[in-house]
């Protein structure tokens, strides 16, 4: 499965702002061997958003200009659909001396970024009736700009989960656990929620 979307506001269009996003999806699901029930699922996730310039007064009469994108706009990871092992939107980069490229403040609180990258990986296998066990892999990132975006720096998660397939679709639990915590963040995170992650 491939899917590219896209997206542009401007001002001129009658926009309050301006800017161009972009988010690319590619998805696999592969069954392990042609006899087997084990089923690979893996999914990458490439998004790209940049803010056009604008000014913007401030109450001293000083003119600036800005190239930030609204904050509903900007990209977040983290949760039962990203990456398992962080609470929702928590994922992003934190420095020790704080940089103009970190997503996350200096309480660990997102901020957002104009690039994304997420990559998930999972093994699904049926046990009995409608359960079912899932092993995954997530990993990626946040990042502050465009020109920001490092592989270096994606975040990692591992865990499992449980499906069941109910009769208003599956339903499923997630337990994901941080590789490489940074200070001041917990182990794991859980999620309860409908249908599959990707």
């Amino acid at each position: 499965y491939l899917n590219a979307n896209g997206q542009i506001a401007a001002r001129t269009i009658g926009s309050e702002v301006g800017f161009a996003k972009s988010l690319f999806t590619a998805q696999t699901f592969r069954a392990l061997t042609p006899t087997s029930r084990i089923v690979f699922a893996g999914s990458a996730r490439l998004g790209l958003a940049t803010g056009f310039v604008r000014e913007a007064v401030d109450s001293l009469g000083n003119v600036t200009s800005i190239r930030d994108l609204p904050q509903s706009e900007r990209f977040y990871a983290g949760g039962d659909s990203t990456i398992r092992g962080f609470a929702l939107d928590m994922v992003g980069t934190r420095h020790v001396r704080a940089q103009a490229s970190d997503t996350l403040d200096q309480d660990l609180l997102p901020k957002g970024g104009n690039g994304l990258v997420i990559l998930n990986a999972e093994l699904r296998a049926p046990v009995w009736g409608g359960l079912g066990m899932v092993g995954f892999f997530d990993s990626g990132n946040v990042f502050a700009g465009v020109g920001d975006v490092n592989f270096g720096e994606l975040r990692s998660a591992v865990g499992g989960g449980i499906r069941y397939k109910s009769p208003i679709g599956p339903i499923r639990f997630d337990l994901g656990f941080k590789v490489n915590r940074q200070p001041g963040e917990g182990l794991t995170a859980w999620f309860i929620s409908f249908g599959q992650a990707f």
